[in-house]
């Protein structure tokens, strides 16, 4: 038998109309990946004729019907709009291979499930990010953490990165918090919500990306889990996958860790407490007294500064000590006086934004004031001083109502104690006498007094809240 021509053999076919056919096709829709696109368009046009014979003719009707289609998807500006294709069935080598990736990842996670599992909320973040890189062969991975009060993502662990926030609902990680979606990025400078600043700072070539959503056990999102840079091609439907179990499991661990972390903080605040209570129940003096509540109590919130005010009914002002120097200061004026007057407790996240905060002495002192708790101290009812807390330390930097319950416990125990104290009744019966130089407003000075006054110096050094009265004069 004789060998078919090989121009017989592509006339008989009809091979040049099929190439010209995949042509107009791929020139219609610009497909970023052709290869991948030609294959999703013959496996649509086998599946069509499952089980019938070959038909040459087909090919010149599906050249026709492309230039047909091509007018059909042309837009009111002229563009057309190439079509959507179902991915082509893989062929069972490929399913195979698929699967042996898929049995593969699910074992790196079985592996990585015992390194995950840990109490301490640093060590949990670094362990799932490690494995992360790990698992899905990736150059880096960055988890994110949900600050609901700055409604920012606060960068927890990054190799590569550090002190980032991310407003929810910008970039990448944040639309990824913002609507739960899991986003796979082929080329990220192609995406107008990547931001290539820290690329430029850093000279780091960010080119795929996989985000996904960390979420707690009631479905809320608590943080974002984002890999980048595939060592190999491309994220897979595989990798969501497996990052999906994998941001499953961070979600755990980091309740599990936030759990623990809170647990320990009340301990460590009780204990705080407890120690200030004892010392509040020994002979020490009154002005030793105050020394110890200002000094101790910011480790019970974690705060920067304190103040202790008592409360002057004669002259209607606030008394606190500050070294040698005693300072007196309006009850009409300022945050402090606010809370004297009014017997209400004020939890400010921004003093700037409060119309009775001064602003004049951070601007002398350099000094930056943000949030402020300021709570009355009261016995029988009556307002006897304010304790005011500056600038939260950690978490988002915003005094909590657990701290603000916290601290009523203990006022409730301290007001009757300072009610009682003779400082307290001097200050009920002091004359004015001459303001304190540079202290401006309803500011009075008293002179030191025997006993603890003596260490005025040294609690001068040891006081730097007490400097926040001035912040409270016009």
């Amino acid at each position: 038998m004789n060998a078919e021509k090989a121009t017989d053999y592509l006339a008989r076919v009809n091979w040049k109309t099929l190439v010209e056919w995949l042509t107009a096709e791929a020139i219609l829709n610009r497909p970023a990946d052709p290869v991948q696109f030609c294959r999703d368009l013959l496996g649509e046009k086998i599946a069509e004729h499952t089980g019938t014979n070959f038909r040459p003719d087909l090919i010149t009707d599906w050249l026709r019907n492309c230039y047909t289609e091509a007018t059909a998807l042309v837009d009111e500006h002229g563009v057309i709009q190439g079509k959507k294709l179902e991915t082509a069935q893989k062929s069972l080598p490929e399913q195979i291979t698929e699967l042996r990736r898929k049995i593969d990842g699910m074992q790196k996670l079985l592996d990585a499930s015992s390194t995950i599992a840990t109490l301490d909320p640093l060590q949990a973040t670094e362990n799932i990010v490690a494995e992360t890189c790990r698992i899905l062969s990736c150059d880096r991975a960055t988890i994110f953490t949900v600050d609901r009060v700055t409604q920012e993502l606060v960068l927890t662990v990054a190799e590569g990165a550090k002190n980032i926030r991310v407003p929810i609902g910008q970039g990448i990680a944040g639309t990824v918090a913002a609507t739960g979606e899991t986003i796979n990025i082929v080329d990220a400078y192609s995406d107008s919500r990547f931001n290539s600043n820290a690329d430029k700072t850093s000279g780091y070539r960010t080119t795929t990306i996989l985000c996904m959503p960390i979420k707690s056990l009631d479905g809320t999102i608590v943080g974002v889990l984002q890999a980048i840079n595939k060592k190999e091609g491309t994220f897979s439907t595989t990798d969501e996958e497996v990052m999906s179990m994998l941001a499953t499991q961070a979600g755990i661990a980091i309740q599990n860790a936030t759990l623990f972390r809170h647990a320990e903080s009340a301990r460590d605040k009780f204990r705080s407490l407890l120690d200030i209570i004892r010392a509040m129940q020994g002979e020490m003096g009154v002005n030793s007294l105050i020394f110890t509540i200002t000094q101790r109590t910011i480790r019970v919130v974690d705060a920067d500064r304190c103040t202790l005010y008592l409360v002057d009914n004669v002259h209607r002002g606030l008394f606190a000590m500050q070294g040698e120097v005693n300072i007196r200061i309006s009850m009409d004026q300022g945050i402090a006086g606010m809370v004297a007057s009014t017997g209400q407790t004020m939890n400010i996240p921004d003093a700037y934004e409060n119309a009775n905060f001064n602003q004049a002495i951070d601007k002398k002192t350099g000094y930056r004031t943000k949030a402020i708790l300021c709570m009355p101290i009261k016995s029988d009812d009556k307002v006897i001083g304010v304790l005011q807390l500056i600038n939260k330390l950690s978490g988002s930097g915003v005094f909590t109502l657990e701290d603000e319950d916290v601290m009523q416990i203990f006022l409730s125990i301290a007001g009757p104690i300072l009610a009682e104290s003779n400082l307290y009744e001097q200050i009920q019966g002091k004359s004015k006498g001459r303001g304190v130089e540079g202290v401006g407003g309803d500011v009075e000075s008293m002179p030191a007094r025997n006993g603890d006054y003596s260490t005025g110096a040294a609690a001068k050094k040891s006081l730097p809240g007490f400097s926040e009265q001035d912040e409270e004069d016009d």
